[in-house]
């Protein structure tokens, strides 16, 4: 097993030294990666002078986005020979053990995306992601603001995994490709599992391993306004790609604008 980490960074120093400090020293069948999306702040010297040879180190010399970045670092780690990737963003740390978690089950679940549970970084035992939901026109993450009591600490199938933290395997990069660049934030992840499950491939959540992210619960997973512009474009653009029908696109819009705020709402106030 030789396996890729990639870690996009773009003007992100602190929370990227963060993620990297919970990584290191990785396994010796791993390689960190560290792509920069043509930052401007003092990223790039500082990385490359405090981890040194700890780290593959690539810029982009342009902001392309979320997925232009990591198809770059999958293009690279393909071609220095990996065999499979971990996309993790780079406002998240790794709790140890998380990598050889997720590379034991790839032996159990060979040519399957995994992704592992996620937890809130301010709030660490109360749950952002444990298994991905496609249902109904419905995209949402399974127990998110929920307390993590193990309810959902069985490994098992689901609909999509986030590109938080995804693990790719290569068989499945040279099936399908590789992320698709006409997203510009947001749902690109969806869209890439869905697209794998369409050609057979599985994606599997594995709660062995665990990754807290920078998000704020607080927000109630909606957000700003302007955040949930950038959802809603995604969204559309997801629906498009899935050439999916009138009754569907209803039923995700009204899960959009109504059911998804109204749950994030009574949640709070539980």
């Amino acid at each position: 097993m030789k396996l890729a980490v990639l870690i996009l960074n773009w003007n992100g120093l602190a929370d990227t030294r963060e993620c990297l400090l919970s990584l290191l020293p990785a396994p010796e069948w791993a390689t960190v990666y560290v792509i920069d999306n043509g930052s401007s702040d003092d990223s790039v010297r500082v990385l490359s002078k405090e981890f040194q040879d700890r780290i593959r180190l690539i810029e982009t010399g342009e902001n392309l986005l979320f997925a232009g970045g990591n198809n770059v670092g999958i293009r690279t780690a393909l071609s220095e020979g990996c065999d499979a990737v971990l996309l993790l963003n780079n406002d998240t740390q790794v709790e140890p053990g998380t990598l050889a978690a997720l590379a034991d089950a790839a032996e159990r679940h060979p040519a399957t995306l995994l992704c592992p549970k996620i937890l809130y970084s301010a709030s660490r035992e109360v749950l952002w992601y444990a298994g991905g939901i496609w249902s109904g026109g419905r995209v949402a993450h399974r127990g998110i603001r929920e307390q993590d009591r193990g309810q959902f600490d069985r490994e098992e199938s689901t609909a999509w995994g986030t590109g938080c933290a995804l693990w790719i395997p290569r068989d499945v990069i040279e099936t399908i490709g590789v992320l698709d660049r006409d997203f510009r934030l947001y749902s690109e992840d969806v869209e890439y599992c869905l697209r794998a499950r369409k050609a057979g491939v599985t994606t599997v959540y594995v709660p062995a391993a665990r990754v807290w992210h920078k998000v704020s619960a607080a927000l109630g997973g909606h957000g700003t306004w302007k955040k949930q512009k950038r959802k809603l474009a995604s969204l559309r653009l997801l629906l498009r790609k899935l050439d999916a029908d009138l009754p569907l696109r209803l039923a995700a819009y009204a899960h959009f604008f109504v059911g998804d705020p109204v749950r994030a709402l009574l949640q709070k106030l539980r």
